[in-house]
């Protein structure tokens, strides 16, 4: 029988939409998100830590977490100097100073991926668009190149089924509109 993991996208941080790199913090969980959770063995959180009031359902995994900005974190694209911009949009391995390069964020999300074990039957992973996007392209056994290359939005949700190996089932379904 299959495993299934399915992958729901949090909403991106309102610093995200003013052009402002997110703080390291753990994401909230949106008001309404549990009515798209599907019937599931277990729901992987991107933290150290689960959301207030969902222990047990709810399982830590740090390796979802969203790529560390390190020295960029909270300050605006239009302060950033645009030859670091440039190389942070068309070098994988170019990392922020103190963060993390997108390869890096493969790197991991990959390794994840691959130590996943079969049991339970079926998961549910909340993250960040950007760590669904690395998870298909981990599963395709793609490389950090090809992230920009998927559009993943968030409140959308990505199916992927284990058999002898990862395949992905559907990709950026939008959830309902009340989240």
């Amino acid at each position: 029988m299959a495993q299934i993991l399915t992958c729901l996208a949090l909403p991106a941080p309102a610093c995200v939409r003013h052009g402002v790199f997110p703080a390291a913090s753990p994401p909230d969980l949106p008001p309404g998100l549990a009515a798209h959770l599907p019937q599931t063995d277990g729901v992987l959180w991107p933290a150290e830590s689960c959301p207030a009031g969902r222990t047990g359902q709810f399982h830590p995994t740090p390796a979802l977490r969203t790529a560390a900005m390190g020295e960029w974190q909270g300050r605006a694209l239009k302060d950033m100097p645009a030859a670091d911009l440039e190389r942070w949009v068309s070098d994988p391995d170019f990392a922020p100073p103190g963060g993390e390069s997108r390869s890096m964020l493969m790197q991991r999300v990959a390794a994840w991926l691959a130590e996943l074990p079969p049991a339970p039957r079926h998961l549910t992973a909340l993250a960040d668009a950007t760590v669904i996007r690395a998870i298909v392209i981990a599963a395709l056994g793609g490389t950090a190149a090809m992230l920009p290359r998927l559009d993943i939005a968030p409140h959308s949700r990505t199916v992927l089924t284990r058999h002898a190996m990862w395949r992905v089932s559907s990709t950026g379904t939008p959830l309902a509109a009340s989240l």
